[in-house]
C-alpha cells in the first residue's frame, strides 16, 4: 500500500460516505537540503456531512487529527499537509 493509499484509507474510515481526494506533490529539493530530511507533502480534500455546523477551523482540525499519527513529528511520513474541506 502506498503512502497516499494509506492516507485515503485513514480518511475514509474517519469520514465514511464522504468524498475524499488525496494528492501528493513534490517540493523543490532545496527545501530539504539544509536539514537533510525528506518527507511527503500532501493535498487533501474532504467533502462530508460530518462538517455540518462546524467552523472551517474545526473541520480542518478534524482532518488533521485523523492523520496526526502519520505526521513526521510522530515518526510518520507526512511532512506537510494542505487541507481543503467542504460540507456536503
Amino acid at each position: 500500500m502506498t503512502d497516499i493509499q494509506h492516507v485515503f484509507k485513514v480518511l475514509n474510515t474517519t469520514f465514511p460516505k464522504s468524498e475524499i481526494k488525496v494528492n501528493g506533490f513534490t517540493e523543490h529539493q532545496e527545501h530539504y537540503s539544509p536539514t537533510g530530511r525528506s518527507g511527503t507533502h500532501l493535498k487533501v480534500a474532504v467533502t462530508s456531512n460530518l462538517f455540518k455546523n462546524k467552523t472551517l477551523l474545526e473541520q480542518h482540525k478534524m482532518v488533521h487529527n485523523s492523520l496526526e499519527k502519520l505526521m513526521q513529528v510522530n515518526d510518520g511520513f507526512i511532512h506537510a499537509l494542505t487541507i481543503k474541506t467542504k460540507m456536503e
